[in-house]
C-alpha cells in the first residue's frame, strides 16, 4: 500500500471514529470543570500544608 493510500485510509478512520464521538452537555461539562477545580484546590492546600509543617520541622531540628 502507497503512503497515499495508507494516509487516506487513516484519514477515513479518524472521521469515522470523530462521528461517534459523544460531546457532554453544556452543564455536564460546567460540573465536570468545576470538580476539577475544587480538587486541585483542595490538593494544593493539602500540599501547601505539609510542605509548611515539614518545613517548620527541618528548621526545629537545624
Amino acid at each position: 500500500m502507497s503512503r497515499v493510500a495508507a494516509a487516506q485510509k487513516f484519514m477515513r478512520e479518524v472521521q469515522a471514529e470523530a462521528k461517534k464521538v459523544v460531546w457532554p452537555e453544556r452543564k455536564e461539562a460546567i460540573q465536570s470543570t468545576i470538580m476539577v477545580l475544587v480538587m486541585v484546590s483542595f490538593v494544593a492546600l493539602f500540599l501547601w500544608a505539609v510542605d509548611s509543617l515539614l518545613g517548620w520541622l527541618v528548621q526545629k531540628v537545624i
